[in-house]
């Protein structure tokens, strides 16, 4: 049986001593440590216990200190040995676990084991949401309406994307390293296509994923009267689709229009390939499973796919949280009325058996599964070679890559693309073999 459980400690108290809001929350995909951002402008780094019954522990490890206000987002590399933060200054934090013991102490009187190496400046307003590319390079969006795309050894900035005309409130890599998608409440999405190093000539704006005028019988995007300054999106882990949060759908104009998230297919994104009706608040984040599960012998038959394995992942809505599975029809679990105010962000643990979620009410509650809930995870050696080196738990294992980036001026080249109407149903797209 799934536990629900909301952890009441005080996970960001700031000055005040009384819990301010959790902004973000990031699982270490080698060492399973949970970070977590705040608006105390700290970061928090826990261990996350489970026992044989799932009832979890959470143990404070330490405290990073350096932004000057708010952290909206945290986000771990691959490999688990550097930490992005993205601050309310605009500033891009990226933290290195320091080779020698520490002897210094923070504020609080923690002894400090990871340091700021790098500080990367370039948003003229709030950083919200940051993504991990190939090379190590990162993906930052800010509420001056840009994503920057980063060289993190060099510090530089490589690309400037301006294509938005609102707030870009969310952004992702794809894990194959070929697309980095971006999100805002202009009520459109964008993509665009990376070159094998990457440069101003070699980022292209494949693609606007545009709302219509008229939503009636089509799925779009809500737009900034939506009360939440994150749209997290998120591909998923073999790379094959990539899921776009704060959606809306309206069979008519006569009807309200439903909170949905939309799915868009490799290589396909002129038209929703499915669409996943949500609750009565907008979704804000989408987190993937680290883990591939073993298909069941049953699948149903309402839901093909090619697939040769299950990918499980969680859509966090304002004031709820969603588990799917690319296998059934409806979702494994639909969690309610666990946070007061609005859910920010959402994590899950490297053995992919705890989801933790965050809110602005300052908690944080986990969602733990026992052993099989989600069926049997899927042997590294079972899972096809394409998709293998993709894996979480494969990339924690990688030596640092030789970065050779380089920068130019940007060239954009847009395309607008409308969405057209797709069938109203919670199912997983089906995903055809990725050419290689």
């Amino acid at each position: 049986m799934v536990r629900v459980k909301t952890i009441e400690i005080r996970w960001h108290a700031g000055d005040e001593k009384t819990n301010q809001p959790i902004l973000s929350c990031d699982f270490n995909p080698r060492t399973g440590i949970l970070a977590t951002a705040g608006a105390d402008r700290e970061i928090k780094l826990w261990s996350v216990d489970a026992d044989a019954d799932r009832e979890i522990s959470v143990t404070h490890s330490e405290t990073l200190t350096g932004h000057a206000r708010a952290v909206n987002c945290a986000r771990w590399n691959t490999r688990g040995d550097m930490l992005a933060s993205a601050g309310d200054g605009g500033e891009v934090l990226v933290w290195r676990r320091t080779e020698e013991a520490s002897t210094s102490t923070n504020a609080h009187g923690d002894a400090v084991t990871w340091k700021p190496a790098r500080t990367l400046r370039g948003h003229l307003d709030d950083a919200l949401d940051v993504s991990w590319g190939p090379n190590e390079t990162l993906a930052s969006a800010s509420v001056d309406n840009t994503t920057i795309l980063w060289n993190v050894e060099s510090g530089s900035g490589l690309v400037k994307l301006q294509e938005h005309s609102h707030y870009v409130q969310g952004v992702a890599f794809d894990p194959r390293g070929e697309y980095v998608v971006s999100q805002s409440p202009d009520r459109t999405a964008r993509v665009y296509t990376l070159g094998e190093r990457i440069t101003s000539k070699s980022v292209k704006h494949a693609k606007m994923i545009k709302t219509l005028e008229d939503p009636s019988g089509c799925a779009s995007m809500r737009d900034d009267s939506m009360t939440s300054f994150f749209r997290r999106p998120a591909w998923s882990l073999d790379g094959s689709f990539f899921v776009l949060p704060a959606g809306m759908f309206k069979r008519s104009s006569a009807e309200r229009s439903l909170n949905t998230s939309l799915v868009f297919a490799r290589h396909d994104f002129n038209v929703p390939a499915m669409h996943l009706p949500g609750g009565e608040t907008p979704s804000v984040c989408v987190r993937f499973n680290p883990v591939l599960f073993v298909k069941r012998e049953r699948q149903c038959e309402h839901v093909p796919t090619d697939l040769a394995y299950r990918i499980v992942f969680a859509i966090c809505s304002q004031d709820s949280v969603t588990v799917y599975d690319t296998s059934e029809s409806e979702p494994i679990v639909h969690v309610s009325g666990i946070h007061c105010t609005s859910i920010t962000d959402a994590s899950w643990h490297p053995d992919g058996h705890t989801l933790v979620v965050t809110s602005t009410d300052g908690f944080a509650s986990v969602v733990a599964f026992r052993k099989g809930e989600l069926g049997a995870v899927m042997l590294e050696a079972d899972v096809p070679e394409d998709v293998r080196s993709l894996l979480p738990s494969v990339r924690a294992r990688q030596k640092p890559p030789s970065s050779e980036i380089q920068c130019a001026p940007l060239v954009p080249r847009a395309e607008t693309v409308k969405t057209k109407a797709v069938p109203v149903r919670v199912a997983p797209v089906r995903i055809a073999p990725i050419p290689m």
